[in-house]
C-alpha cells in the first residue's frame, strides 16, 4: 500500500500541527524515506533530520484510509540512519549512553533500594489463569507503584502472576531510536526470559509502549517462536476485559481526565480499554480532553532527550488541555506519559495527581474490602 497524499493524516500529526511544514508531516516523511531507501538512494541528512523529529506516535496510521504501514517505514528509516549516516563520536556516545542507562535503570534502582517486586503473586479465590508480567526498565525504576497496583488487581481478579527479574528492557527504546540489532537482541532475550518461566497463558504489560513493542516481535523477528509470543501479549486493560469482573468495587467520586497514550491508542488500537475498565467504578466521571490536533504529549522513547524543545511544547499543549476540563485526577496508560504530564503540570503550578488507570481500579477494589 502506498501513500495517496490525501492529507487526512496531517491534522493528526503532532509535529505537523506544531511546525506546519510538509517535510514534518507523515506524507512528507514517507516521500523522504522512500527516496532514501530506494535501490539507488542514499540516506540523506535531510531525511534524517525530519525522521528524527518524528515522535513515532502512529496517529497517522489511525487516520490513514489506505493502511500505509508507516511504522515499518519509520523503523527501517531509523535503522538505516543509525547504520549509514556519519555522526560525531560524541553524538553516538550520547545516544548510546542514553539508551543503555534507561535500559539498565530498573535493576540499578533495585540494587540501590534493595527491594524487588515479588516474583510470584498468587490468585485470590479460584484461579482464572497464570500470567507473566513484564517489569521492564524505567517503569521498574520510577513507577514501582504501578506494578504494585497491577499485582493487586490481577490477583484480586483471579490471576496468578509471575514477574521474572529478566529482561532488563524489552527493546522498545532501541526500536524507537533506530539501532535495529540492539532491538532484535532485546526482543529475543525477552522471549527467552518468559520461556524460562514456562506455563503462562498471557504476557502482560502495564506500559503501553512496552506492550506495543512485544506485540510486534512476531513481525520483527519473523520466527514461529516470536509470533507465538506476540499472540500471547496483552495490555493489562485488555486482559482484565477478557473475563467478567470478579471484585466488588467501591465508589470513587472523582472527575478523571483521560489522556490517551499513543502506544495504546494507535500502536495497539486499544484506546477504549482504559475507559471501559474505569466505567465499572461507581460514581466516577470520565472527562475527555478537547479534541485538538496532535494529542501526543511528546514522551515516546527518547524523544524528550533527542528533541527537548518539541517535547516540551507538546507536553505544554496537553497539560493545558487537561486543565481546561478541570479534573480531580488525570490518568494515562504509559509511565512515560505519566511522568511527562506530571512535570508539565508542576511547571504550570497546577500539580494535579497523574495516575495509571490500574491505580484507580486498585483503590476501588481495596476500599470495597471488609475491614477488621
Amino acid at each position: 500500500m502506498s501513500c495517496t497524499h490525501c492529507g487526512l493524516c496531517l491534522e493528526s500529526c503532532p509535529t505537523y500541527t506544531l511546525w506546519g511544514t510538509e517535510a514534518d508531516s507523515p506524507r512528507g516523511r514517507i516521500a523522504l524515506i522512500e527516496d532514501s531507501l530506494a535501490p539507488d538512494g542514499t540516506v540523506s541528512a535531510e531525511m534524517a533530520f525530519h525522521v528524527e523529529r518524528c515522535l513515532g506516535c502512529m496517529a497517522c496510521m489511525t487516520a490513514c484510509p489506505e493502511g500505509v504501514p508507516f511504522a515499518d517505514l519509520l523503523v527501517a528509516a531509523r535503522a538505516a540512519i543509525d547504520r549509514e549516516l556519519p555522526r560525531p563520536v560524541t553524538e553516538r556516545a550520547r545516544r548510546h549512553l542514553s539508551r543503555t542507562a534507561l535500559a539498565r535503570s530498573g535493576r540499578a534502582a533495585v540494587a540501590v533500594r534493595g527491594r524487588e517486586l515479588p516474583h510470584h503473586t498468587p490468585a485470590r479465590g479460584d484461579p482464572r489463569g497464570r500470567v507473566g508480567l513484564l517489569l521492564g526498565c524505567t517503569q521498574r525504576a520510577r513507577h514501582r507503584r504501578i506494578h504494585e497496583a497491577t499485582l493487586t488487581v490481577l490477583s484480586a481478579e483471579g490471576y496468578e502472576v509471575i514477574a521474572p527479574r529478566l529482561p532488563d528492557c524489552c527493546g522498545a527504546l532501541e526500536l524507537q531510536a533506530g539501532p535495529h540489532p540492539h532491538a532484535l537482541r532485546r526482543a529475543q532475550a525477552t522471549i527467552d526470559a518468559f520461556a524460562a518461566v514456562g506455563g503462562v497463558d498471557r504476557i502482560v504489560s502495564s506500559a503501553a509502549g512496552c506492550g506495543a513493542a512485544m506485540k510486534g516481535y512476531g513481525h520483527l523477528l519473523g520466527t514461529p517462536q516470536a509470533r507465538a509470543f506476540s499472540s500471547m501479549v496483552r495490555d493489562v486493560h485488555e486482559l482484565l476485559l477478557e473475563q467478567p469482573p470478579r471484585s466488588p468495587l467501591a465508589p470513587l467520586a472523582l472527575r478523571v481526565a483521560v489522556h490517551d497514550a499513543c502506544a495504546l491508542c494507535h500502536a495497539q488500537r486499544a484506546g477504549a480499554t482504559p475507559r471501559e475498565l474505569l466505567r465499572r467504578i461507581p460514581a466516577i466521571e470520565l472527562l475527555e480532553l478537547p479534541r485538538e490536533a496532535g494529542a501526543c504529549c511528546g514522551a515516546p522513547g527518547l524523544y524528550p532527550i533527542a528533541q527537548p524543545e518539541a517535547s516540551a511544547a507538546l507536553a505544554l499543549r496537553q497539560a493545558r488541555a487537561v486543565l481546561e476540563v478541570a479534573p480531580d485526577v488525570v490518568v494515562s496508560s504509559d509511565h512515560a506519559c505519566i511522568a511527562q504530564l506530571q512535570r508539565r503540570l508542576r511547571a504550570l503550578e497546577q500539580p494535579l495527581p497523574v495516575h495509571h488507570p490500574i491505580e484507580l481500579l486498585e483503590r476501588s477494589i481495596l476500599a470495597a474490602r471488609p475491614t477488621g
